[in-house]
């Protein structure tokens, strides 16, 4: 909860990576308040009043998933918003003249967005939402202890170039 809260202040791309990553642990925990309880919330070593913040938020984010039709797969909403707004400024951003470094990294990463785009085989997806899949899936494969190609690794790393520049310009605007 605090993590989010900083990620969300500082890197609204960090935020919403860590946020995708709860959504997953709260599907692992089967969208249960009670499990998440036993697995994740009585493991941190907080105050009683703060745990209960902590199972406050991770509630109410079990009923945003319920509400949003998210509890097997995709995004809550705020979520979603995020990236609209981000892929609102992505494409401003490439459409103005004085975003010089901005296109150039932009023109860098957009055939690794095109050919992840077409392996998705999800037409409706933006750039931004390709670049987020893109990097979240990367960090599961991490994770995971998976072996990852250099082709991959080269475009997670531009992905996460853009992403960055794109981060600072928000968080400028905000």
């Amino acid at each position: 909860m605090q993590i989010a809260r900083e990620k969300l202040k500082t890197n609204i791309v960090e935020y919403i990576l860590y946020m995708y990553h709860i959504e997953d642990v709260i599907r692992a925990n089967h969208l249960s308040i009670e499990e998440l309880e036993k697995n994740i919330i009585s493991k941190y070593s907080l105050p009683n009043s703060q745990q209960d913040d902590v199972r406050t938020w991770y509630a109410d984010l079990i009923a945003q998933m319920k509400k949003d039709d998210a509890m097997e797969q995709g995004h809550i909403s705020v979520l979603r918003e995020m990236i609209f707004n981000l892929n609102d400024l992505h494409i401003q951003l490439i459409n103005t003249l004085e975003e010089g470094v901005y296109l150039e990294q932009y023109q860098y990463a957009s055939p690794f967005i095109k050919e992840l785009k077409n392996k998705m085989g999800n037409a409706e997806l933006t750039e931004i939402e390709v670049c987020f899949n893109g990097l979240y899936g990367f960090m599961l494969l991490k994770m995971k202890g998976n072996t990852i190609t250099k082709e991959t690794s080269e475009a997670m790393a531009v992905f996460g170039q853009l992403l960055r520049y794109l981060s600072k310009k928000y968080h400028d605007r905000v």
